[in-house]
């Protein structure tokens, strides 16, 4: 017995060392790759082996291949060297039960590399509510990724459908999309834009500033009154007037003149305006819940729930009422080290805006709003650079109403959720105004 428990504990190292091995093969830069025919067959090998024995071995070393191939970490002759051999093995997997233990994996890598007709199995996944949304999830992201025309027929009724899936669903439906150069994008998600969530406009606009020919849409959308100007925001206006194309700097200079890249000093006044409004006025707390699900957890977590972004404001950032005033409304006035936004421009003219999760010769990661990680290939960087700014814009005051301020305050002055009856204010709240004004 004894011997066969060493001989299981080989076996299982030996897996381990296989998957780190198709680990560090994909991790390879990219020139390095093409020039090393062996990095593919190795990875064919290693592939061989798991397949058969260790279903969690191989589907790692199939979300690595498609994770690397969608990054473009994995591209040119290796790409294609991979590409008829990988299909010759998941094949026979595509062929058989979609129960099998690797079939959502063999699918979702096969279509990345573009085989028709795993292509056409994920589209039914897509579109399939009894699929999980992590699956749903995956499948778009990779039709977007390997440009699906067909994807764009289904759009309309995926983003802007409240059946089709949930609000998250179809937010990480629309940060996919980033990936696909797709000029017929741009007026489809336009089109649908009336008709999405609160959550998701916001969502639909970060799109449609990461590649200037969106963005020219939605500028002329906003010209046009179809789209408030007040729904793109100071950074991504300001990313927008930084664009090399000249047609886009235009454009934001006629909208919005020159913009700000550093923290702006007149936010004191609007410090000071919002002070005395919430001294004069009471807010429901419940309702301001809301509110921060809606527009802060997007970036933020609080009690638990919310997107790790920007700090967790449970225990951060509200030791007193003027501490929280100021880093709501005057986010770029004191930024820490670890929170200062990164700006890439990719040599497909992308320009993604978040925190630096990882930098190395490889790739470079950013965690975007939402709490998407983006890998972009280091081959693929154009440019890199700090932002002055916050990545959590100025200009709150002008997004939401009011009412939905106050209310959004009344959330945040407490220590504890408003559900429980211990929650107090935190030092130095305004007054409690002694009636509450019509609303």
């Amino acid at each position: 017995m004894a011997r066969y428990r060493s001989l299981l504990g080989i076996w299982l190292v030996g897996l381990a060392v296989l998957t780190v091995l198709a680990s560090s093969v994909l991790h390879r830069p990219t020139c390095r790759a093409a020039e090393d025919s062996t990095d593919v067959d190795t990875l064919i090998s290693l592939l061989e082996l798991v397949l058969d024995a260790d279903a969690d071995a191989a589907r790692k070393c199939l979300v690595l291949v498609a994770d690397k191939v969608q990054s473009r970490e994995l591209a040119g002759p290796a790409l294609e060297a991979l590409r008829p051999r990988l299909d010759k093995l998941l094949d026979p997997i595509l062929a058989g039960q979609s129960d099998h233990p690797l079939y959502a994996d063999a699918l979702s890598t096969s279509a990345t590399l573009g085989n028709p007709r795993a292509l056409t199995l994920l589209r039914a996944t897509a579109l399939d509510p009894q699929q999980s949304d992590a699956a749903r999830q995956r499948a778009v992201a990779t039709l977007a990724f390997a440009g699906d025309r067909k994807l764009l027929e289904l759009l309309p009724r995926l983003l802007a459908d409240g059946k089709s899936g949930s609000v998250e669903l179809r937010a990480g439906w629309l940060a996919a999309l980033s990936r696909w150069d797709e000029p017929r994008l741009a007026p489809i998600v336009l089109a649908q834009y009336a008709k999405l969530e609160q959550e998701l406009q916001p969502r639909a606009v970060e799109l449609l500033t990461q590649r200037p020919a969106w963005a020219k849409e939605l500028l002329q959308a906003v010209g046009r009154q179809q789209i408030p100007a007040s729904a793109i925001n100071a950074n991504q206006i300001a990313r927008l007037q930084a664009s090399r194309d000249a047609e886009l700097a235009a454009l934001v200079l006629r909208q919005w003149g020159t913009v700000r890249t550093e923290r702006n000093p007149a936010r004191e006044k609007v410090i000071a305006d919002m002070r005395q409004l919430l001294a004069a006025r009471s807010g429901d707390p419940h309702q301001g819940h809301q509110v921060f699900t809606r527009v802060c957890g997007q970036c933020h977590k609080i009690y638990g729930a919310g997107q790790e972004v920007g700090p967790d404001l449970t225990a951060n950032g509200r030791s007193s009422f003027e501490q929280l005033l100021s880093n709501v409304l005057d986010p770029s006035l004191v930024i820490g080290a670890s929170y200062q936004a990164r700006t890439v421009v990719t040599s497909d003219g992308r320009v993604l805006t978040g925190l630096l999760a990882e930098d190395n010769a490889q790739r470079v990661v950013l965690k975007l709003q939402g709490g998407k990680l983006e890998t972009v290939a280091r081959d693929d960087v154009e440019d890199l650079r700090v932002s002055q700014l916050s990545m959590m814009p100025e200009g709150l005051e002008t997004q939401l109403k009011p009412d939905e301020l106050v209310d959004l305050f009344a959330f945040l002055v407490l220590d504890r959720p408003p559900t429980d009856p211990s929650a107090r204010r935190i030092p130095v709240s305004p007054p409690t105004p002694t009636s509450s004004p019509s609303r």
